[in-house]
């Protein structure tokens, strides 16, 4: 049943479509062969402290998030499949550094162009995919689908990641940049140029106007400040997981079960869980639900198992994996309700610039509040599922009145 559905959803899709969603799974292939390791390299392999660990992997994040909105602004302007080829070189630069990379300066450099390239690429096929699919019931299938590609990247990421991390962590690198050298052929062959960006010169207003609209715009920007939070709990996946699994024991291939279980709960319910969201919880409901389950599935490392340490991440992982696949597709077709079709890129842009700022604040104090000797962890998972359900709340809230306000619009 399950795969006829996806036979189903895939022979919908347009061919454009069908690549930026094939994209997903190499995108996160390529990433998670390298990411869920770094933090652990860097502290136990190079012998780097936990605060410049923290400044490597959040700079990382806000060179990346920290630079969407400059992305997207780029693609609305120069085309969307531009700023995804060049996305794609510069990644290859920053994760080649950061396999081989032995000093501070040089692992700092590969963070930064591994961000950049994120900030290049990611806005841009975002404003693609909505482009391809105006329509808004179609639109969460294509993201839903998207989300289950990545999903199996991220898989199979940690587990060839792992293979590859008991030859050198430099393999591991040098073979995710080969990845992502594959996606950018892939790319630059067969995506065509979106046929509204396709031998036309958009009369776009100065950026620094189009920027001030948008940050004037009380609704979108409410959304996005509470949406974001989404982004300070996923990255905690790099921080306080790999840093918890190892005060709790030693055995690094808890991480690999970590990303495994979330990932395999992704590939094999994403659409089971987006069809239940559309015909029973909505939009409103589901960004809710989805976030505050996020947060509280952080209290789940609470539980503290001597003869099986793994239970209580696994456990953290399955509910951390069904609020991340109630929520994160519904976001991302949400935030062309805010904008028109021409600004999709500058408005996914700035949804995840604020979305990088809060995972490097979230990541730097995560990383320095569990590194320090005086404070008990439980405060920090209350914390993040504090943060998730608060999110919850308020974007439910907003959401629904957002919609409301929609409907009396276009009723009168």
């Amino acid at each position: 049943m399950l795969s006829k559905h996806l036979i189903k959803d895939w022979q919908l899709l347009s061919p454009a479509g069908r690549v930026l969603v094939i994209n997903g799974f190499t995108f996160n292939l390529g990433f998670y062969m390298l990411l869920p390791y770094l933090a652990d390299h860097l502290q136990h392999n190079l012998g780097i402290s936990g605060w410049y660990v923290g400044l490597i992997i959040g700079l990382r994040v806000l060179s990346q998030q920290g630079m969407f909105l400059v992305g997207g602004t780029l693609g609305d302007r120069l085309g969307y499949k531009r700023l995804i080829l060049l996305g794609c070189a510069v990644r290859i630069i920053g994760f080649t550094l950061l396999g081989v990379g032995q000093t501070i300066p040089i692992l700092i450099l590969g963070a930064f162009f591994s961000g950049l390239a994120g900030a290049l690429f990611t806005p841009s096929s975002q404003a693609y995919l909505a482009s391809e699919y105006p329509e808004q019931k179609a639109r969460d299938k294509v993201f839903a689908l998207q989300s289950l590609t990545s999903e199996a990247g991220m898989l199979l990421g940690p587990l060839v990641g792992l293979s590859l991390l008991y030859v050198d962590f430099a393999l591991v690198g040098v073979v995710s940049a080969g990845l992502f050298t594959l996606l950018l052929i892939i790319q630059w062959r067969f995506l065509p140029e979106l046929e509204s960006q396709k031998n036309t010169t958009h009369a776009h207003s100065k950026f620094w106007k189009q920027w001030g609209q948008m940050l004037s715009n009380k609704s979108f920007m409410r959304f996005i400040l509470c949406a974001s939070v989404y982004q300070l709990l996923f990255h905690q996946l790099y921080i306080a997981v790999p840093h918890e699994i190892r005060v709790v024991t030693q055995d690094v291939s808890i991480i690999t079960w970590v990303f495994a279980t979330s990932s395999i709960m992704g590939v094999l319910m994403q659409m089971p869980v987006s069809r239940f969201v559309e015909s029973h919880l909505g939009t409103a409901r589901g960004i809710g639900l989805g976030m505050a389950i996020m947060g509280s599935s952080y209290l789940w490392l609470n539980l503290s198992l001597q003869w099986l340490p793994a239970l209580s991440f696994i456990i953290c992982a399955v509910f951390f994996s069904l609020g991340s696949m109630l929520v994160f597709p519904l976001l991302g077709a949400y935030v062309p309700k805010f904008c028109s079709a021409k600004e999709l890129g500058s408005h996914y842009g700035l949804y995840s610039c604020v979305g990088g700022l809060y995972a490097f604040i979230g990541n730097i104090s995560t990383g320095w509040l569990l590194s320090s000797t005086n404070i008990n962890h439980g405060w920090i998972w209350s914390g993040l599922a504090g943060f998730g359900i608060l999110s919850g709340v308020l974007l439910f809230l907003q959401v629904t009145s957002h919609i409301k306000n929609k409907n009396i619009a276009f009723s009168s």
